[in-house]
């Protein structure tokens, strides 16, 4: 029989292995049965919805972590309560018991504590530490800055309201902001006289320190010929401005006061010197314009060509006589 089923279909031997290729070539789908684990299983909708706990009048730590611990996501806001605590939930949303898909936010409302509140003390502090300290307390900041000599720049100089005032912690609070020293432009007054390189330096808030003198016959008597801080640079308000001042032998300020004005020039002329400014006083009872003081004084040594200041009185304008009495008929 089997010589016979050869004869009829010689290739009934090798359709086994003709089909068992064809499946590895082309694999048929799996079938699916209960018991293969990676089958899909349909859950139940249910398991995707929970119920809010109740979060109110806990600990905003305890709160956040009750509500992630349900499945849920908690965002906070913060607002000002006269009853609860802060740091306490005063209320929630949804409410608690409500039916909510897990993964869905419930909103904190936790509260920052009483609205009125005694303001702190942050002058002497940083600017930035008494910012954030205010900031945290609800309070808004406004910022204005002042120089100053003694406090370093960046340093509350002073607040209003004033430490300890029981104020809305919404209200605003002016802080006073230390600029620290005011850094001004020495002038130029090289080449210039003595007496004007004086002023000109006093004028921009600086003052004139140790002047030194010295011989040049390159350079005109009494004019300056160096200067430290040199002009245009910056130095702290106050300070000084260190000249040197060519002086060609020196002099001895003559006594002036008590002459008029014209004699005064001519005895400075006499001796070298020059008139520097004058300054006239009104005087009740002066007859003429008299010097009445002088700077420097009279013996103080200065270089030739020095510009001496007057100070002269001169008559004051007299007073209205009063009206005469009229004529009794």
């Amino acid at each position: 029989m089997l010589v016979l089923a050869a004869v009829t279909d010689p290739l009934a031997g090798l359709r086994p292995l003709v089909e068992d290729a064809g499946a590895l070539i082309q694999p048929r789908a799996p079938v699916a049965t209960s018991d293969e684990p990676l089958v899909p299983r349909r859950e139940d909708p249910s398991a995707d919805i929970a119920d809010v706990p109740s979060v109110v009048n806990l600990d905003r730590d305890q709160a956040r972590q009750l509500l992630e611990d349900a499945g849920f996501r908690p965002q906070v806001e913060e607002s000002f309560d006269d009853v609860v605590a802060e740091g306490l939930v005063i209320s929630q949303e949804p409410p608690a018991g409500a039916s909510l898909g897990r993964l869905e936010p419930v909103l904190m409302n936790v509260s920052r504590g009483p609205s009125l509140a005694p303001l702190p003390n942050v002058v002497g502090l940083a600017a930035e530490v008494a910012r954030v300290d205010l900031d945290r307390r609800g309070f808004q900041v406004i910022e204005v800055t002042a120089f100053n000599e003694d406090v370093p720049a960046g340093t509350v100089l002073g607040q209003e309201p004033l430490a300890g005032a029981v104020v809305d912690r919404r209200s605003v609070v002016v802080l006073r902001i230390s600029r620290g020293v005011e850094i001004v432009p020495a002038p130029l007054v090289v080449g210039r006289a003595e007496d004007d390189a004086r002023r000109a330096i006093e004028l921009v808030g600086l003052a004139v320190g140790e002047t030194t003198y010295v011989e040049d016959d390159s350079a005109p008597n009494g004019v300056v010929v160096a200067q430290n801080p040199a002009g245009g640079e910056g130095a702290p308000s106050g300070s000084d401005v260190l000249l040197t001042v060519v002086r060609i032998g020196e002099v001895n300020v003559p006594a002036l006061i008590g002459r008029t004005v014209d004699a005064a020039q001519r005895t400075l002329f006499d001796n070298g010197l020059l008139v520097g400014s004058i300054r006239l006083v009104p005087t009740p009872g002066a007859s003429s314009e008299i010097v009445v003081g002088q700077e420097p004084g009279p013996g103080a040594k200065v270089a030739r060509g020095y510009g001496v200041r007057l100070i002269v009185a001169v008559p004051a304008a007299a007073p209205s006589p009063p009206p005469a009495p009229a004529a009794s008929g």
